[in-house]
This record gives C-alpha cells, sequence and structure tokens, in this order.
C-alpha cells in the first residue's frame, strides 16, 4: 500500500503546472465583454519597460506597456495609456505578451498599487515601482482582445464598430 501512496505523491509533484486556461460564458461577445471592463481600446506598443526585479517574485518579470490609442470604446481619451503586467504564468495575470510596434486590441481594469500576498506567500508586487494606492491600468484576462492579425480579434474589431477617436 505504501508504494501506491509513493507512487501517487511523486505521479502529482511531476505533472508540470498548467497554462491559464479560460472559459468563456454561452453568449459572450467582444461587444458584451465591454461591459465587464472599464477600458477598451485599440492602440500600437510604443514601448516594454522592464521594471526593476523584485526577489519575492522569484525571476518572474513585470512591465510598464506603453500603447498609442487609435481608437477606443470605453474609458478616457487619452492619446497614450500605460499597462502594468507581469510575465504570463498560471494565474492568469500576464500581459499577454505585448510587442514594440505591434497592434492590439486591449481590455484592461483599473486597480491599485500594491503588494499581493497569499498566506504568507509573495505574489506580486507594484510598491516599489509606484507608490502605494496609486491607480493603475493592468491587461484583462480571458477577452477577446489580442494583436489585431489575429482572425478572432479581427472579427471582434468589427463587432465593436467603429470607436471614438482620441
Amino acid at each position: 500500500m505504501n508504494r501506491f501512496v509513493l507512487l501517487g505523491l511523486l505521479t502529482m509533484v511531476s505533472v508540470p503546472a498548467l497554462p491559464c486556461t479560460c472559459v468563456s460564458a454561452a453568449g459572450s461577445t467582444a461587444k458584451t465583454a465591454t461591459n465587464d471592463y472599464p477600458v477598451v481600446f485599440r492602440g500600437t506598443v510604443l514601448e516594454r519597460k522592464l521594471l526593476p526585479q523584485r526577489i519575492e517574485m522569484k525571476g518572474r518579470r513585470r512591465y510598464a506597456i506603453t500603447f498609442r490609442v487609435d481608437e477606443y470604446w470605453k474609458g478616457s481619451p487619452d492619446r497614450t495609456r500605460i499597462l502594468y503586467g507581469v510575465d504570463d504564468g498560471t494565474d492568469c495575470l500576464g500581459d499577454g505578451g505585448y510587442e514594440v510596434g505591434k497592434n492590439y486590441l486591449v481590455y484592461a481594469v483599473e486597480q491599485v498599487s500594491k503588494d499581493q500576498v497569499l498566506g504568507d506567500v509573495f505574489w506580486f508586487g507594484w510598491t516599489d515601482v509606484l507608490p502605494e494606492g496609486t491607480h493603475m491600468l493592468v491587461p484583462a484576462a480571458c477577452t477577446p482582445g489580442g494583436e489585431t492579425t489575429v482572425a478572432m480579434v479581427r472579427t471582434a474589431l468589427r463587432e465593436l464598430g467603429k470607436g471614438r477617436t482620441p
């Protein structure tokens, strides 16, 4: 019996972490998704700035991604927007791998900068680069957004229709 328990434990330990998996609600569309997010825009990445490393994040990098806003459906009419993101992970908190010079449909949420601790484990944080409580935009997970050359994103843009110009 002990061999089976040991084999089960070894199997669980050797299974790799699964990537972030999104499950979309029935009937969810690009247009209905705009109801769930306060900021929706299409823009080009001007800069992807690597922020200082935090030892507690065990190598997970953080970025400030600056976009030139080409059109927007929700949010303020700013010509540029900065999103703060982390390397993609199993927690669906990544930044989508935004690349300088590429155009994206972006759904974002506003949050305040703080350090996130789960139990006694430091998850991620921003207070070393932004004063605690500063309003910041972060990419929303599991949206119809992404690089505008992707067919699914082009379909989402057609559904959204013409946005406003900043």
